[in-house]
């Protein structure tokens, strides 16, 4: 495989692109949702705008990577790029809410196949030496849209109408096509004859499908008791374990049993799962913190956590230039990882004497703590399998974040809501932390439920300690100055 300089810069331009793309749309319809309510009613649906594509992606995730080392990067993104697209106009257009949470689904599917092909067609095109710089950047692209999204949604949202946060994908989708189409005709095409077993795939997917319907309707919607989460309980197991006999008999397994026995893969994936969900738990619930506890705006909220995406991002671009000057990723996250456990679990100490600036560079030192694992784990992932497993295993680690996310958000959704019914007099039902935020509480409830989420912060530090033992584990291979062979070209 011998790509130019210049080739090489292409194909990472529009691979950056298409991640952009994917990452903007989990966050760009969080301000717009009150709009799109107004406008095609259906409030009790409205968060599904966000569940229906968090769901799909999440879904897509362990398949893409896959498919693609046995059909090609370019092919595969293609498609994603395809149905992404497809998945914009049908939102844009979407005449009722029914309609726009099918379509965000659509969308879904094509965003978190994007996610994936993004960073394993980086795994083809640079050596793992090289990877840990290019992960950093990717973590930039990555926090800025998760900065930069409610902002362009709100503002688009207010000077031309909600159906444009969905119309200006289909420019950049295609300028992402253009500028990469050409160049990735170069990337290989694996010479195996196999087809993935898509019955595994549609095991994992209504596993996955039961279990995150579990976290979002669990202790909110549902009773934990109530007959349909136990049903969901027992779909995700009868599925999961389905998915597992049919795994050990696939000869194109998604997730070769390999990847589970590997003193690097191993320790990682399940690091990878817990991190990330402490790491979305803070970033989800911490702007309810600021509203619920600290009685400040939903503006002033979203500026209080720029903060601590800001600095999760920089030290994520500094992890990453560190395994690339030293060829090591090890060290890094081991130093951040108890900084963030200690900053998090300090935080319910210290909150009750701090304005709210000071717990923002509280979550910005967590930040700090975190950021280092993010590229870490995914260029030692890459680096520890062989060629023809690359988007095999970039899918995995997608996949462990995507579902670490959702049960970590679940699950401390869950803890809070709880924790702060004790705390009302006449508690209701609180169905979400919306619910929460928008109910008038004395300042004596306020302490209550300031209470329940210093617990949650304590809880998320003790899971970044037990992530640091699992982190501990891996083994510290040196990273390869070399890409994988050619093959069959596209």
């Amino acid at each position: 495989m011998n790509l130019s300089q210049t080739e090489i810069r292409t194909i990472v331009i529009g691979a950056m692109l298409a991640l952009f793309l994917a990452a903007l749309d989990q966050t760009v319809v969080a301000t717009a949702l009150p709009t799109i309510g107004q406008d095609l009613g259906d409030f009790a649906l409205i968060s599904w705008i966000v569940t229906a594509y968090l769901l799909t992606a999440t879904c897509v995730t362990p398949l893409v990577g896959k498919l693609s080392d046995l059909k090609g990067r370019r092919s595969v993104l293609r498609i994603c790029l395809t149905i992404f697209i497809l998945g914009s106009i049908l939102c844009a257009l979407a005449p009722n809410m029914i309609l726009l949470i099918l379509a965000r689904a659509v969308q879904g599917v094509g965003g978190g196949g994007l996610m994936i092909m993004a960073q394993t067609i980086i795994g083809d095109v640079v050596s793992p030496r090289e990877r840990g710089r290019y992960a950093g950047y990717f973590s930039i692209v990555w926090g800025s849209s998760s900065v930069l999204g409610p902002t362009i949604g709100g503002l688009v949202t207010e000077q031309i109408g909600w159906p444009w946060i969905f119309w200006i994908n289909l420019p950049l989708g295609l300028l992402a096509v253009i500028i990469s189409d050409r160049a990735l005709r170069k990337l290989p095409v694996s010479g195996r004859r196999s087809r993935l077993e898509f019955s595994g795939g549609l095991l994992l997917c209504g596993a996955t499908i039961a279990l995150l319907l579990i976290f979002t309707l669990g202790g909110s919607r549902l009773a934990w008791s109530s007959p349909q989460i136990l049903l969901l309980v027992g779909a995700t197991l009868a599925l999961g374990a389905g998915f597992t006999c049919q795994q050990r008999q696939s000869s194109e397994a998604i997730f070769p049993p390999r990847f589970f026995r590997d003193t690097v893969t191993a320790p990682v994936l399940a690091s990878t799962f817990v991190v990330y969900g402490c790491y979305l738990a803070v970033a989800v619930l911490a702007p309810f913190y600021f509203q619920i506890a600290l009685g400040s705006s939903v503006s002033e909220s979203g500026v209080l956590m720029i903060p601590f995406m800001l600095s999760s991002t920089l030290t994520a671009n500094l992890a990453g230039r560190y395994a690339h000057r030293t060829g090591s990723y090890k060290l890094p996250p081991l130093i951040g990882l108890p900084i963030a456990a200690l900053s998090l679990g300090l935080l319910p100490l210290v909150s009750p004497s701090l304005p709210a600036t000071g717990i923002a560079m509280v979550l910005m030192i967590a930040g700090l703590g975190l950021g280092p694992i993010f590229p870490c784990t995914m260029v030692a992932a890459q680096n520890a399998v062989a060629r023809q497993d690359l988007g095999a295993i970039t899918s995995a680690i997608g996949f462990a974040r995507a579902l670490g996310g959702a049960v970590g958000v679940g699950a401390a959704t869950t803890l809070v809501l709880g924790l702060a019914s004790s705390s009302l007099a006449e508690p209701g039902q609180i169905t979400s932390l919306e619910d929460l935020a928008i109910r008038q509480l004395s300042s004596t409830v306020r302490i209550g439920v300031a209470s329940a989420f210093a617990f949650m912060f304590f809880s998320t530090a003790l899971m970044l300690l037990i992530a640091w033992g699992l982190f501990f584990k891996v083994e510290d291979r040196p990273l390869s100055h070399r890409t994988g062979p050619a093959t069959e070209m596209e």
